[in-house]
């Protein structure tokens, strides 16, 4: 690739050893260490700010009395872009304006340090992810936990789908609701909160709880990018429920779903279904993962089954889920985490057919493979 005006990555320093030797970058893999380079190195790579073209550059390493010659320096910039040390300072991005540049430019950086697809310059990830719309079934700790995360990281569009109410029972751990949203519509409420942390997304809210209406979750389905599916996705062990259906029409179209789910004693984010066609489908899975779910023994077996069925017999005790914000916090933080690298590129998406455990009262984890991809 050739530059029109080269910028050494903002997310490396340079540094200088006192034996002279250079370091581009400090994380392990992403660096590149010089060991006694020539002495007109440290200048150009000073001089690789993005605002000069390799003429000029050395032109002005001449003028400091350095001699290198154009084929040198140009052969010197190739072999940075080889170990992805340099990108494309004269990219202008017609799709993020200056204030979005700016406040995204943190995790821009981020992006350029990865940079697993080697584009021109790492704003190609920021403008992917202001062009997605991102389905969120679920407007719970689950969701608005996802929503928020999403939102600061630059989504252009959330879809938010919930027909409940904010209660004051909600706001320990459901994040974009206060005392002053209580009795409100929860999309409508997550909605303005969310614009209030970032004034460029745009929300879509259907104020209603998902069937299994197959025409209507295909509407709600249209031109997204990614679904979430945040509640117990319990399609696995149950014949009939909404996940089954959004998994099939996702499926159709070729969206790919990411579940998460959890208490605040034990957390799992994943499995990612790509919808690709290179693995097993949500339908192929079931049975092997209700086979896994259901113990062998005979008297949990049934007690498991009965939980399924919601055959309580609480009496006239108030029982309920128990749940906090902190589990929120981390599960969602590794969602979008997820759905950012999916829909960016700028890094692999490792919970593609894997799900992820983490116990939160010993930080113990596991990974469990629930399909592998072809």
């Amino acid at each position: 690739m050739t530059y029109a005006k080269p910028l050494l990555k903002r997310s490396h320093h340079v540094l200088i050893s006192d034996a002279g030797d250079v370091c581009i970058g400090e994380i392990p893999g992403k660096s590149k260490i010089l060991l006694q380079p020539p002495s007109w190195v440290v200048p150009a790579l000073e001089a690789l700010d993005g605002a000069h073209t390799l003429p000029r550059i050395g032109k002005e390493l001449a003028a400091r009395g350095h001699a290198v010659s154009s084929d040198e320096l140009t052969a010197f910039v190739g072999a940075l872009a080889g170990f992805s040390l340099v990108e494309e300072g004269a990219r202008a991005s017609s799709v993020l304006t200056a204030e979005e540049l700016e406040r995204y430019d943190r995790q821009i950086l981020q992006f350029a340090l990865v940079d697993e697809q080697r584009v021109d310059n790492a704003v190609v990830y920021q403008e992917r992810l202001k062009k997605a719309r991102v389905l969120i079934l679920g407007m719970g700790g689950w969701g608005t936990w996802c929503a928020l995360n999403l939102a600061r990281a630059g989504i252009g569009t959330l879809r938010l789908v919930d027909g409940d109410e904010v209660e004051l029972s909600n706001l320990n751990r459901q994040v974009l609701y206060s005392a002053a949203d209580i009795g409100a519509k929860k999309v409508h409420a997550a909605a303005r909160a969310l614009q209030e942390h970032n004034g460029s997304l745009v929300v879509e809210c259907a104020c209603e709880f998902a069937t299994e209406d197959t025409d209507r979750l295909d509407e709600l389905l249209a031109d997204v990018d990614v679904v979430i599916v945040a509640w117990a996705s319990l399609g696995y062990y149950r014949t009939r429920t909404v996940e089954r259906v959004v998994h099939s029409l996702a499926a159709n179209h070729g969206i790919p779903v990411i579940e998460l789910g959890g208490d605040p004693l034990d957390i799992s984010v994943g499995p990612v279904y790509l919808n690709d066609g290179s693995h097993l489908g949500f339908e192929d899975i079931r049975k092997s993962a209700q086979q896994a779910f259901y113990s062998s023994d005979p008297t949990v077996r049934a007690f498991q089954e009965a939980r399924m069925r919601n055959d309580f017999r609480n009496g006239n005790r108030v029982v309920n889920a128990w749940q906090s914000a902190p589990s929120l916090a981390v599960m969602s933080g590794l969602v979008a985490d997820q759905v950012v690298k999916l829909i960016s590129g700028y890094d692999r998406c490792n919970l593609v057919g894997r799900r992820f455990h983490l116990s939160m009262q010993t930080y113990a984890i596991r990974e469990e493979v629930v399909f592998a991809r072809s």
